[in-house]
């Protein structure tokens, strides 16, 4: 009878060692069919730099963070003063030059090929503040105008047409000689602020002294020999 009992309990011990364990509580089960229908991963779409551009941010070259008129509060509107600020710049660089250089050499090419000279007779350039603006050939102001419409169309197509991921204002699609960095772009803005208030400067300067600016400020027009006496 002991004999019996004892192995009766042997075999309930056995039974109950080999049975699978319980999961813990709190457990989550995967299953091929809740794998299946968890919810896809979608791609993050990333959003180019000039739709969030702001004053300060150092997006564009030579951003000095200044705008106490908060005239460029939206990213729109930053890009539209900046493609101003761009064209009047790169003009202005080619009038700061081309002012001085026509006073200083307009004469003595005009006396080579033996044609008149259209400067002033004091010899200051044909300028709106200095009149004579009626001696030029009506020819060249068609031109003018007609790389004007050219260049403003190249810029319109950029600003409001398709742009790329890094577009900055000014940029034309043209770089011959693949100078275009980052340290370019901050030099040229700044040559061209810097020209811009250069050439306001010679067009006030005549119009008050009634002289050409080689002749007032000649020591910037002349061989540094030369302003030291040499």
């Amino acid at each position: 009878m002991v004999l019996c009992l004892g192995l009766l309990s042997l075999a309930t011990v056995s039974s109950l060692s080999i049975r699978a364990p319980l999961p813990p509580r709190g457990s989550v089960r995967m299953t091929a069919d809740s794998v299946a229908s968890s919810p896809p991963v979608e791609p993050v779409e990333l959003v180019p730099p000039f739709e969030t551009v702001r004053v300060g941010d150092q997006y564009l070259a030579g951003d000095m963070g200044f705008d106490p008129l908060l005239l460029a509060d939206t990213p729109k509107k930053l890009l539209w003063y900046r493609e101003a600020e761009v064209k009047h710049a790169r003009l202005a660089m080619l009038a700061a030059v081309g002012w001085p250089l026509s006073e200083l050499f307009d004469g003595p090419l005009a006396a080579t090929f033996g044609l008149p000279s259209k400067l002033l007779a004091d010899g200051r350039v044909p300028a709106q503040m200095n009149g004579g603006m009626d001696q030029i050939n009506g020819a060249y102001w068609i031109a003018i105008a007609a790389a004007a419409v050219f260049i403003e169309s190249k810029s319109l197509d950029s600003m409001f047409g398709k742009k790329t991921f890094d577009y900055s204002p000014g940029m034309l699609g043209y770089d011959l000689f693949g100078y275009d960095s980052p340290s370019m772009r901050k030099a040229e803005i700044t040559n061209g602020r810097v020209a811009m208030v250069a050439i306001t400067v010679f067009a006030f300067e005549e119009a008050i002294f009634k002289a050409p600016v080689v002749r007032e400020t000649s020591i910037f027009f002349q061989p540094i020999w030369t302003t030291l006496g040499f």
